[in-house]
């Protein structure tokens, strides 16, 4: 297989980090709070739930102002997650993005208000009139984005791994506990992406939402080789970290072999997905690629 996302991923990571620049230039202010939130999100990044925005956008041809600001929203969201999953209390880690992480280069109660801040700017940026769209989808998109990451959806997730160190878990409770954490915030950037089409269908509606789910397994599998068998300076943050916390991953329950063998199944189940979607769909299988054959 060969990996030519390239072009069509850079173009869209420079697009959305000049517009995240743009943005933190535009609330510049002299506070520690500003500092570790810019920190924060514009400390590198594969930037993925903003490329899903973008490539399930161009199914119906949206707006891409519009685009523009829910991969803004989606950035924002996934930096407050991480900000918080890092912290002492939580994952207790050091390194993010091969940079010390946000309560490491400010302290423990800047990084907490960081997250808070980033996660509100997310919803001041979804509900404005930045976001072209009728307030009725944008209130049915805050709903959804809300769903997604409250106690039902990723912060429950991040309990759910709290309490699973030092646990052998079923398949299927690490499975529903990375769709969580993981999957739901993923799955809901290709459903805003493509909602925010000027005209969509139920069927393809369908269709993006199961291929968000898939997208989302495929991200954590690989996840969890990677922190088997890469190394921190490759993977940007501290590899073997689950091991050492003794939390169940796809590799301590299935092993390396039968994991790969799991999110290939995926893979080609999430192709067969995207085949029948209707429009344009080369972007979006070259940021499958991207996602499935990446290396961090």
């Amino acid at each position: 297989m060969v990996n030519n996302s390239k072009d069509w991923v850079k173009i869209h990571q420079d697009r959305i980090n000049k517009i995240l620049i743009e943005y933190f230039n535009s609330k510049k202010n002299n506070s520690t709070l500003h500092k570790a939130c810019h920190y924060a999100v514009l400390n590198g990044g594969k930037r993925i739930r903003a490329l899903l925005v973008y490539a399930t956008g161009g199914i119906g041809n949206a707006d891409i102002k519009v685009l523009d600001q829910l991969a803004i929203v989606f950035e924002l969201v996934h930096a407050y997650s991480l900000i918080h999953d890092d912290l002492p209390a939580m994952d207790d880690d050091t390194l993010r993005r091969g940079k010390a992480t946000c309560h490491i280069k400010f302290n423990e109660a800047q990084a907490i208000l960081a997250g808070d801040a980033l996660q509100a700017n997310a919803f001041e940026i979804l509900s404005s009139s930045k976001v072209n769209l009728s307030d009725q989808k944008k209130i049915f998109m805050i709903n959804m984005l809300s769903r997604a990451i409250g106690k039902n959806g990723m912060v429950l997730g991040q309990s759910n791994d709290i309490e699973s160190s030092n646990k052998k878990l079923k398949m299927s409770e690490l499975e529903n506990l990375q769709e969580l954490k993981t999957g739901l915030l993923i799955q809901v950037a290709c459903e805003m992406g493509y909602l925010s089409c000027e005209v969509s269908d139920p069927k393809t509606k369908k269709l993006v939402k199961v291929m968000g789910l898939l997208i989302g397994n495929i991200y954590q599998i690989t996840d969890d080789i990677l922190d088997y068998e890469s190394n921190t300076h490759v993977l940007g943050k501290t590899a073997g970290k689950d091991r050492d916390a003794n939390k169940s991953t796809y590799v301590s329950i299935a092993g390396l072999n039968a994991s790969k063998e799991i999110n290939m199944a995926f893979f080609n189940k999430l192709m067969k997905c995207i085949k029948a979607l209707p429009g344009e769909k080369d972007n979006i299988i070259k940021l499958i690629n991207y996602i499935y054959l990446r290396s961090h």
